[in-house]
């Protein structure tokens, strides 16, 4: 639990880890309805190397706020494109998009 706890605060401090080149696997548009409305965000899920270890994975979300918009959001975005990833430099499998990545797209819409 304490772990969890420590990687779930140590995600505030991202911008300060090491990052590398990663390269998207996978795009995905998630829609999600309900009665207060529909809600929309992209998914992202990534690789990455360091050396010889790996390959480590992650995934990432973008909350935009149409479906319309993540979608145009999307087809920015597509398998094999290099990305920038942050990653925890005593465990690697912690690990987050660089908000870069994030914030060229939201610049868009």
């Amino acid at each position: 639990m304490f772990e969890e706890l420590y990687d779930s605060l140590s995600m505030i401090f991202s911008h300060w880890w090491p990052k590398t080149r990663g390269e998207i696997t996978e795009v995905e548009v998630e829609v999600r309805s309900s009665r207060a409305g529909e809600t929309a965000r992209l998914a992202v899920a990534y690789k990455f190397y360091l050396g010889s270890d790996g390959p480590y994975t992650g995934e990432s979300f973008l909350p935009l706020s149409t479906a319309d918009k993540v979608a145009a959001a999307s087809r920015k975005l597509r398998p094999q494109q290099a990305v920038t990833v942050r990653y925890r430099s005593d465990d690697p499998s912690v690990n987050r998009l660089d908000r870069e990545v994030w914030r060229e797209l939201k610049e868009e819409f």
